[in-house]
């Protein structure tokens, strides 16, 4: 589960006017953490924001955001990452939308 570093840095790019992100190699991916916060995680050039709160949830199945989801060997089915949604690239394209977005996820269960 890698991501490329052109899609990091995209990334990094629209969301610039957030503030600070510190980055962390994860899993072959980048965690991206504001103020010591969980922002989000890239992996497989895949941007996916940690929702934890009921109503921002609801507004990534809104959006046809997907749950992070991976195979273990020792499961037939997949493990699903109930926190962690897909960004919409739509939204991803949009650094008003995305922005926004991903102040909401800073701010929540502040």
């Amino acid at each position: 589960m890698s991501t490329s570093p052109e899609f990091t840095d995209y990334v990094l790019d629209q969301l610039t006017s957030v503030g600070v992100i510190q980055t962390t190699k994860m899993f072959g991916g980048v965690l991206l953490k504001v103020d010591n916060k969980q922002l989000g995680v890239i992996i497989m050039d895949t941007l996916y924001f940690k929702a934890k709160e009921p109503e921002l949830q609801k507004r990534f199945e809104e959006m046809d955001s997907e749950q992070f989801e991976y195979n273990r060997k020792d499961r037939d089915e997949p493990v699903v990452s109930k926190n962690w949604w897909s960004v919409p690239e739509e939204v991803l394209e949009n650094r008003e939308k995305v922005v926004a977005l991903a102040y909401d996820i800073l701010l929540q269960g502040s």
